[in-house]
């Protein structure tokens, strides 16, 4: 399965949502490893990460600090270094592991989570889980049931990913934030592509007018492979246009702008917007 999203801005975050095809990879996360001194260093990691969103929480991404992270882990700053390159390298370990996280629990959702994966322990599992042998409806809606779940329940993950861009930062090109962001598009369009092979995806008309405009249609036929299957760009119009919408009604959320009017949460709006999307795209 290739990834669908692959070209990325200089702050890690696709360019485009989804970008041009890259070569086929393996875009499951690495199990846990295996043997005492592979443990201890993931625990290191592990304990690093959290000390980096903590000081990204307290002082923003732009003043990620190495020797205030090494300080809260009681590591020396020479010692982090066996751990981190540099600053750079902290935020791109920090943006890959936030894109993992997103990814497992959309993949959870709709039971496709590799065993393999240890959940982290502060992760609840999401609020709806449909298999594959679920109606599609239920799949599609516990998918964007999840995205919202893992944005409320990671603001501080969810603005660093998708928020604005650290200034003066560069996720290497090819790296690992581009397979870690190819998982989650992949698992938001695993229903959509289900529908399509099953001809219950029911595509707007201004969705279908959008795909058929030549230059439009040429990106998105260059948007990848999932399970086998090249995305028709009827299909990743779907993707895009529909993740934006259950995107925008996140962001405005986790970032405040529904607070005034709804200061316990958009649960109840956001689960309407989820069910007119999936009348409108599914067929019975």
């Amino acid at each position: 399965m290739q990834p669908l999203i692959a070209t990325l801005a200089g702050d890690g975050r696709p360019e485009t949502e989804i970008g041009n095809p890259v070569e086929s990879r393996d875009l499951t996360p690495p199990p846990a490893p295996s043997g005492h001194r592979a443990r201890l260093r993931l625990q290191t990691e592990q304990a690093l990460l959290a000390a980096a969103y903590a000081e990204i929480r307290e002082h923003g991404a732009v003043a990620l600090s190495l020797r205030r992270v090494a300080r809260r882990v009681g590591m020396s700053p020479a010692g982090l270094y066996r751990y981190v390159a540099s600053r750079d390298d902290l935020l791109t370990q920090v943006i890959t592991a936030s894109y993992h996280g997103l990814a497992d629990h959309l993949s959870a959702a709709i039971g496709a989570l590799d065993e393999r994966v240890q959940p982290r322990e502060d992760d609840a599992p999401p609020p709806l889980v449909a298999g594959p042998t679920c109606e599609l409806g239920d799949r599609l809606r516990a998918v964007a049931l999840a995205y919202r779940d893992w944005g409320v329940t990671h603001p501080q993950e969810f603005t660093l990913v998708f928020g604005d861009p650290v200034p003066g930062y560069a996720a290497p090109p090819g790296g690992p934030t581009v397979a870690a962001m190819g998982r989650v598009g992949a698992a938001l369009g695993r229903p959509l592509l289900e529908a399509w092979d099953t001809g219950r995806l029911r595509i707007p008309a201004g969705w279908r007018a959008a795909a058929a405009d030549d230059d439009t249609a040429g990106r998105l036929a260059g948007m990848g492979v999932l399970d086998g299957h090249e995305l028709p760009p009827p299909v990743g119009a779907a993707l895009l246009l529909a993740w934006g919408r259950l995107h925008g009604q996140v962001s405005l959320e986790v970032f405040g702008h529904h607070r005034w009017l709804f200061p316990d949460g958009c649960a109840t709006l956001y689960d309407g917007e989820v069910t007119a999307l999936v009348e409108q795209l599914l067929a019975a």
